[in-house]
């Protein structure tokens, strides 16, 4: 492994998680109930509202023609909230089409529905009712009866919020009785949309922030104890629990609001018959998006070890230019021509140590502490901030800066050289470089912004986008940064990283009490609150957590209501992608030699010919392609177990065994694993034919290739020359 003294601070942090989980908090409103009206215009008969679906009893088919419609009806009058027992004679009294329109209240929800289920009804829906939030104390066995005092009224934050609207209704308007609300005759003075909601009319603000539009009583009096205190109510959509020791139900049942049910409520005064099909909403068994991340995953390790032998390719490039231009010449002239040399002085190449099989273990000790420090410290916008910075840096080197050459090129403008600072760790500074800087600054300025302004961020398409295309170049600076030089530390890095994915995503909560991995991962792990209470309250401390950290690669699910996106770390790229990225520069080494020994650049090797399948055979061709199918067959196993376990997995668990085994398998029946684990011969040659024995090279001296048999000297071309920017100094001189 290689490690330039390039301003890399970033970089580490980029590969401390390994693998990341999303979570999603909000209650889901996954039926769909299409109304149809008997008594109006065709325009107006149909619509369609969104329900929470019980987890009890069935659940309906997919799609509106896989289910029968039914006809709305109410409950018997002497059981309106379908709490009382049925009698025998009550069974199978309704319509074998039926679905009852019950109020919440009183007793368990599957009870509700096993009644309904007895009156012979096909489906049950349980719509919210402000007289259910009201309950009389019962605790004193020995009471004769039971007073005013004795109701429980709904509890602040829970039930309501006056801070969304409040109004002080006369008691003499109100009425308790029967205890411990008499829904009759308040309801109509603390909900609807008429004048006659009291509630609304003595609202400072006419509840203009409360969504209900609905009131409920606080029991809290006046000063002159004639008025009582009304707030905002919740209306939201709640999950119905069953009972644990509650009778079968075999009919399906939902949860729908008091808006809804009022509604319901009033088309079935106006119409003659309101029909009704529930179904469950459509999504799709498997998700494109997961394919989409899996090729963004593999696109992003194949082009970032590609371009780590950017060097061999482009000096191959040049070498058989001049090759060509040599037998031209030859054939013009009947001489070869002069070598051009250059004036001026060749680029310095990177200055670089090799790391040992210790380097590998001190960096999974490295990413071991920086996730435990994450998981005791919290300190999230710590890693924000740095990723932040670490991703402008390398989108305006990777990215921005490319692109500007492109441009300014199109549009004859010239690259000015600002300061030259003759120092290899920034180089020269050219009006370029501090263009690209800037914008790509700018957007990660942007970016962290909406990371810490807005809530789940990556809803928003420009944070998502930027986040991916950030990732994408961090891995590509990061494999031009790092490199391995020998299977052996690759194998060391690769396996200890295997087990530590595996540690701290399995085993983790045996030692801590929950996964380290996925605490980290979400900022902190899931939400501790209720989803109810976070939907109400998104900004309470028990609600932080669950968005992702963004060392990641993150794809929204598309075609789902349910929302939620698939991830990938970068980790599970950079890491593979050393290994891929070492078996792309020994490729691109070998056919840089051969072509200076005067071949193509076909790939060699020690294998047996094969008579009848030489070109299909594993012995023929380079390593960097079949690292490339291996990487993507052990990223999709990932997404497969991911599919059919439900859970989160280590993605390294099957990336390192296709990676590592494709390649040593492959070494090993081209007669190259004892090169390949120690150093391989033709890296070394390479390095030395582009960078010189010591790193500066002369250019009018190239240095020596090992006495290579058949290498032509006369054809090295110049250490790390570089046309393009030795054009632009001699433009803007």
């Amino acid at each position: 492994m290689l490690l330039p003294r390039t301003p890399s601070v970033v970089v580490s942090w980029s590969i401390a998680i390994l693998s990341l989980i999303g979570y999603a908090s909000a209650l889901q409103q996954d039926l769909a109930i299409d109304v149809s009206l008997s008594d109006e215009a065709p325009t107006l008969s149909q619509y369609t509202m969104y329900a929470s679906i019980a987890l009890f009893g069935e659940f309906p088919a997919m799609t509106a023609a896989a289910n029968t419609p039914g006809t709305i009806v109410l409950p018997p009058d002497k059981n309106a909230l379908l709490c009382n027992n049925i009698t025998k004679a009550e069974e199978s009294s309704l319509p074998a089409d039926s679905i009852v329109l019950v109020p919440r209240g009183i007793c368990t929800f599957q009870r509700k529905v096993y009644n309904a289920q007895k009156l012979g009804a096909k489906a049950t829906l349980v719509y919210g009712y402000l007289a259910s939030r009201y309950m009389v104390n019962e605790t004193d066995a020995n009471k004769d009866g039971y007073t005013y005092d004795d109701i429980i009224f709904p509890l602040n934050y829970h039930d309501y919020d006056c801070s969304k609207g409040e109004a002080y209704i006369p008691k003499s308007s109100l009425s308790f009785d029967p205890l411990p609300y008499n829904a009759p005759q308040n309801d109509p003075l603390l909900s609807g949309d008429s004048t006659a909601n009291i509630c609304r009319e003595r609202s400072a603000d006419h509840l203009a922030t409360c969504p209900s539009q609905a009131c409920l009583l606080t029991g809290e009096k006046n000063e002159a104890g004639d008025s009582m205190k009304a707030c905002c109510a919740w209306d939201l959509y709640i999950l119905m629990y069953g009972d644990t020791a509650g009778e079968e139900v075999h009919i399906p049942s939902a949860y729908i609001t008091m808006q809804q049910g009022n509604k319901l409520l009033k088309e079935l005064k106006t119409n003659s018959k309101v029909s009704a099909t529930l179904y469950a909403r459509w999504r799709p068994q498997y998700n494109i998006s997961s394919t989409l991340i899996w090729a963004m995953g593999v696109a992003a390790c194949a082009l970032a070890a590609y371009l780590s032998a950017h060097d061999y390719h482009k000096h191959t490039a040049k070498l058989i230019r001049r090759q060509k231009q040599a037998a031209d010449n030859a054939n013009s002239n009947g001489s070869s021509s002069r070598q051009r040399e250059r004036s001026e002085p060749p680029a310095m190449a990177p200055v670089q140590e090799e790391l040992t099989i210790w380097h590998a273990l001190a960096f999974v000790i490295m990413a071991s502490t920086s996730l435990l420090v994450l998981f005791y410290f919290k300190i999230y916008a710590v890693v924000k901030l740095m990723y932040a910075m670490g991703c402008s840096k390398a989108a305006a080197s990777i990215l921005l800066d490319p692109l500007l050459r492109v441009v300014m090129k199109k549009m004859s403008w010239k690259n000015k050289l600002i300061w030259r600072t003759d120092t290899e760790d920034f180089g020269d500074i050219t009006t370029r470089d501090i263009i690209s800087h800037v914008l790509g600054y700018s957007i990660g300025l942007a970016w962290l912004i909406v990371a810490f302004t807005v809530r789940h961020p990556d809803r928003i398409t420009f944070f998502w986008v930027t986040q991916d295309v950030f990732g994408i170049c961090m891995c590509v600076l990061f494999l031009q940064v790092i490199k391995l030089n020998s299977l052996k530390v690759a194998s060391a890095l690769l396996i200890v990283a295997f087990f530590y994915d595996i540690f701290f995503v399995f085993l983790s909560p045996l030692i801590f009490s929950k996964s380290v991995m996925i605490d980290v991962a979400t900022s902190g792990g899931p939400p501790t609150a209720d989803p109810l209470w976070c939907e109400k309250y998104p900004n309470d401390s028990g609600c932080q957590g669950g968005d992702p950290l963004p060392m990641l690669l993150t794809m929204p699910r598309l075609f789902d209501y349910e929302g939620g996106s698939n991830l990938l770390g970068l980790g599970d790229i950079v890491l593979p992608g050393l290994l891929v990225s070492y078996a792309a520069r020994f490729d691109a080494a070998k056919s840089l030699l051969g072509v200076m020994r005067g071949g193509n650049g076909n790939m060699s090797n020690n294998c047996p010919e094969r008579k009848y399948c030489g070109n299909c055979s594993l012995c023929s061709g380079g390593y960097f392609g079949p690292l490339v199918v291996a990487y993507g067959i052990g990223l999709c196993m990932a997404n497969v177990a991911v599919y059919l376990m439900r859970m989160g997995q280590p993605a390294l668990l099957y990336l390192v065994p296709c990676c590592l085994g494709t390649f040593c398998f492959l070494a090993y029946r081209r007669g190259e694993l004892a090169d390949l684990w120690d150093s391989p011969k033709a890296i070394r040659a390479a390095d030395t034919v582009l960078y010189g024995e010591d790193g500066t090279p002369s250019p009018s001296q190239h240095a020596p290739v090992f006495a290579e048999e058949g290498l032509n000297s006369s054809m090295v071309p110049s250490a790390v020359d570089d046309d393009d920017f030795v054009d632009e100094v001699e433009n803007d001189a």
